[in-house]
Formats: structure tokens, sequence, C-alpha cells
């Protein structure tokens, strides 16, 4: 006989409680955790409509004369309020009028500027105080009186142009020209203001308060899919096995003449996540016996390697370069190898199962399919229309959701630290025990303690989807017809053979230009000549801008070509200073295929 045991007397308990059914107490349970959850959305609601932003003209940049820059003119604005405009030339009085107006805010605002955390924020911290979280130089999130400031590059790490800006003339806000053209200047402050409330609000309505897209990413997936969080001891061996993205100078430096192609993949690691088995349990056994199985994620090995295997170098950078010795790599990488034949000689020296395995196409595919209808939809509307905004601010999120999720699983919490600022001298909160050099910080003390809050997401399933991505490309290499660069998940090359070609199918590979010549240099530093439009050029190079055609084919030269930054580097030490960086050629001279037409360096 089965019973039903909500409709069993309580028995025992409180003499109130006894004899009546317990579906009652269930009914009243149920009845207080919705309770809870309307107070929760009602505080939300609040929240979300407390939201302002921020955002401040500055003097121009000058890499020339680098100069100090300074803001002259700052807006808050929020849909509760009319729009509060600050133009003051004295660099202290702007500062201490911003933060007044701030402080004068009713309630409790959630105060956001783009980039903020590296620029805005940073005129602005010599006078905070208390705890600031902040990530690398910037600025996450800190206080001034109730408020918190918030840097919305976190959640929407996309230039605010992506959404919608108006262009100017940045020579009129030159000191000897900007009040001529004040109230320009300030129309175009506030339209500027105007477009980030919009898509930092669309975002919270969608997503709640999340300090980061990762956050939110990562919230959204666990709709679907639970990924258990694994011990710090079980991250430190898993994480030998996380790479990134394959980045390789497949045919050394050169300058390549000939029809060349860039092919990339639509959303590699999407893709990855909804194709591929990938662990979701804590449950892993590592083993030296039994050989590979179908729980196998990891594989620890000897072997001789043909540009199959990735490995880090002294340099920390990762590379498939090494001919021969012990490699820790995934099964899906470690597959692909052995039916291309780019590993030989091969000894298996250890294996990691997980219990549990699951693709994560429930969040991946849907998504997807939202993408491309939005999309399709702002190619129909125009674009002085709030349907089109609203369906470019879906496209954003859409976008963001899909390519930020995987990393979340791979974060790092040994790295985070939290900070205290204090006056120059003052004792920090316990805990606070790792100042800032006083020397490098004179004004103020910042103070620093390694976050006590660590949670370990699932580093073995970011390393298990990277690794996918890894094992695609290397089988589009394999087909390729003289491959000579790749990145992650693009491959320069005169043909690709044996994979799907379509713009729009998640995992299809689509040509996204075509050259008459490529100079490569280094790992992210190529320039290129567009096919039929000579005076076009692609140029890449990480962490430099400004660079020319000429200037790559100085590198080849073995020239060391200078850049200075277009703008200047704010600390939060207080220092302003406009970063010099010395490029020069990086990769080795070698040709690999015999039939590569090339003018060597």
């Amino acid at each position: 006989m089965i019973l039903d045991l909500s409709q069993c007397l309580v028995m025992d308990g409180a003499p109130e409680t006894r004899g009546r059914p317990r579906e009652h107490f269930k009914d009243r349970a149920s009845t207080g955790a919705e309770r809870k959850s309307v107070i929760r959305g009602s505080k939300m609601k609040a929240r979300i409509e407390n939201i302002a932003v921020l955002d401040m003209e500055t003097d121009p940049f000058d890499k020339e004369l680098r100069e100090t820059i300074y803001p002259f003119c700052a807006c808050l604005y929020s849909n509760n309020f009319d729009p509060v405009v600050i133009w003051e030339e004295n660099h202290e009085a702007f500062v201490d009028r911003v933060i007044a107006e701030i402080e004068n805010l009713p309630d409790e605002y959630t105060i956001y500027a783009h980039n903020g955390g590296k620029f805005d924020f940073m005129f602005l911290v010599h006078k905070l105080r208390g705890r600031v979280s902040f990530k690398g130089r910037g600025i996450m999130s800190a206080k001034i009186g109730r408020h918190e400031l918030r840097d919305s590059f976190h959640i929407i790490p996309e230039k605010l142009a992506a959404y919608q800006k108006e262009t100017f003339d940045y020579e009129k806000m030159r000191k000897a020209k900007r009040g001529k053209f004040k109230q320009e200047i300030i129309d175009y402050l506030i339209s500027d203001c105007k477009y980030l409330l919009e898509i930092v609000i669309g975002f919270a309505q969608k997503f709640g308060l999340k300090l980061s897209i990762g956050q939110a990413a990562m919230a959204e997936l666990r709709t679907h899919y639970k990924v258990q969080t694994i011990g710090e001891n079980l991250d430190a061996g898993l994480r030998a096995y996380f790479f990134g993205g394959r980045v390789e100078c497949l045919a050394g430096r050169g300058h390549f003449v000939g029809d060349y192609k860039l092919y990339d993949v639509n959303s590699m690691y999407p893709f990855a996540m909804a194709n591929f088995q990938h662990p979701i349990s804590n449950n892993y056994t590592k083993r030296q016996k039994g050989g590979i199985n179908d729980k196998t994620i990891f594989v620890e090995l000897d072997c001789e390697n043909y540009g199959a295997l990735v490995k880090r170098g002294e340099n920390n950078e990762t590379s498939a370069t090494e001919k021969r010795g012990r490699f820790l790599t995934t099964i899906w990488e470690y597959q692909a190898a052995l039916e291309l034949g780019l590993i030989d000689r091969v000894r298996l020296i250890s294996m990691i199962d997980c219990a549990e395995v699951s693709d994560f196409s429930k969040f991946v595919i849907p998504l997807y399919a939202k993408r491309l209808d939005t999309k399709a939809l702002l190619k129909r509307l125009d674009k002085n229309t709030a349907e089109y905004q609203e369906t470019k601010r879906e496209d954003i999120f859409t976008k963001l959701l899909l390519n930020n999720a995987y990393g979340k699983f791979a974060q790092n919490p040994r790295r985070f630290k939290e900070s205290y600022i204090t006056e120059t001298g003052a004792e920090p909160p316990e805990g606070y025990t790792v100042p800032i050099p006083a020397y490098e910080c004179p004004e103020y003390s910042i103070w620093q303690r390694p976050s006590p809050n660590k949670r370990f997401n699932n580093v073995g399933t970011a390393a298990s989807i990277t690794g996918a991505a890894r094992a695609v490309l290397m089988r589009a290499i394999a087909a390729a017809d003289d491959p000579i660069y790749c990145d992650t998940d693009s491959l320069i090359c005169k043909n690709l053979a044996g994979v799907e070609i379509d713009a729009q199918k998640l995992g299809a590979w689509d040509i996204e230009a075509e050259f008459s010549e490529v100079i490569i240099t280094g790992k992210k530093q190529y320039a290129c000549k567009v096919a039929g439009q000579e005076a076009e050029y692609k140029i890449r190079s990480k962490g430099v801008a400004g660079l020319i055609w000429g200037d790559f084919v100085k590198m080849l030269d073995d020239q060391i070509i200078e850049v200075v930054a277009n703008g200047p580097t704010l600390s939060k030490t207080g220092k302003q200073f406009y970063m010099s960086r010395k490029v020069r050629a990086t990769a080795p001279v070698y040709v690999p295929y015999a039939t590569r037409q090339r003018k060597v360096a």
C-alpha cells in the first residue's frame, strides 16, 4: 500500500499542531516563501528604480604633450530627477561638487559610469573611504555616503557606441574653446547619459543588479543546469588542464602574398558548450590504469607532438610547438590528435574521469536562435525608433550571455583581493594588513587582504569547453590549404575544405575577409591588405593602437616601433601617465609548408 504522507496527521510536536494535516503546514510554508519572494521582488524593483548614471567630460587627450587631464563637466542622470550638471574648471572644487551632489541624492542610488572604474571614478578615488572593490587598477564598486558606485562596463563590456552614441568634435573641449561651446557640450553629455541609463536599466530589469555579465550568464545557465562547485585542492589539480584559446603563428613571421582568407567559427565557445559533453560533477577520479573510457575527461601522456597538443612555455604562453614530451590535455584534443595522426609513440600516464557529464544545449540553443532573430529584425527596423533600440539592447544582452558563461567556471578566487581606503596613517579594520607603499600613494592609504570568500565554480568544466574548441580548431588547421595563423576561433589560410561554410549556423565556419597580402610578426599582431581594396587594411595588435602597414614592414626588418597610447592611464594611487610600448616581431621565422609562396623577413 502506498501512503500519501501529505494527508497523514501530525501526532507529535506542540499540542496546537497535533491532528492537523501536514499539507496545512506545507501550505503555510509555501505562503511564507511566496511572501518573501514578493518582498525581495519589491525591494529589487525599488533598487532598479533608483539607478542613476554619471559621466564626465575632460580635457582632450594629447599624447604628444602628455599633459595631465582634468574633468571640467559632469552629469548625474536618472529618471527620478532632472539632470544635475556640474561645470567647474577648478579640479578640487569640481570633485567636491560631484561628491556633494551624490551625497544629497534621496533614498539609496546605484550609480553607474561606463568604464568609470578606470576613468571617471579615478578622479574621485582620493576622496573615497572605506571598502572599495578593485579589479586590477579599476574600481568595480565603491560607496559615497549611502550610494554605491559601479562600473557599467563590467555588465556591458561594449563601447557605448555599439548601442547608441552621438558624434562630437572633441577639439571643442579644449580649455580655450569650450566656453563658446558650453551648451553643445552639455547636450552631448546628457545624451550619453540617457543612452547609458537605458541600457543599464534594461540589463537590471532582465538580470537584477549583478556586478558582472559573468554573474548574469552563470545565473541564466543555472536555470537549466546544476554544475557542482569543487574544493580548493581539486581546483589546483584540475587547473593545470585549463588553457585558453590557441593562438599560433603557424608559419612563423613573414610577408605572405597570395589569396588568403580569414575564416572564423560562429560562436565557437557556445558551440563547444552545446555539442560536447562536459563535467558538471565534483566527483573526479584520477587513475593510472585501465586506459580511456567513456567517463574520461582529461589525459596526461607522453608523446611525439606534431602541432596538435598545447603546452605552456617558460613565459607561460600556450603553444603547440613542443615536439616531444609530457602533455596535459582534454579528451577532445587527444581524440582529434589520434584521428589526424598528429601524435605518435603515445604513452598514457594518467587519466581523470568525471562521474557526471552534460552538454549545455538547453542554455545555448535558445539564446543563439534568439540572437539570429534579433539580428534579422535589426536589419528591417528603422534605427530611429524605440523598437530598434529595444531590439538592439536584446541583441547585445543575448550575445554577452552566450559568450561569458563558460569563463565564469574558470575564475580563480585566489587572485581576488579586498581593499579598504583610509586617511594616510589611519588603521584599517582587522585583516587588512597589506598596504600599497606610501611612496606610491601619499595622499591616502589603500589596504588589501585576500578575499575570505573563495568559491571554486568548476574549472574542469571550463577546461573541457576550451579543449573542445581547440579540437575544432585543430581539425580545421589539418584540413586547411596553407594555414599561416590561428586565434581561438579563427584561421587565416588559402582555403578551408571539409568544413561547413555558413554565415549563420552555430559552429559553422564563415569567411570574414579576403586578403591579397598578410604580414605576421607575432601572436595577435598582424596586418592584412583587403583583396580588391588595396588601400584598406585589417590591423590586429593587442594592447597597441595606431599601428599601420608600414610599421609591420619595419618589424619584419627587426626594427622596434615605439607606440604611445592615445589616452592617459589613471591609477588608483592618483597618478596619470601615457603608456608607451615598444613593439617588435616576436614570432620565429620558419617555413613548415614547402609549397608556400612567401617573402621571408
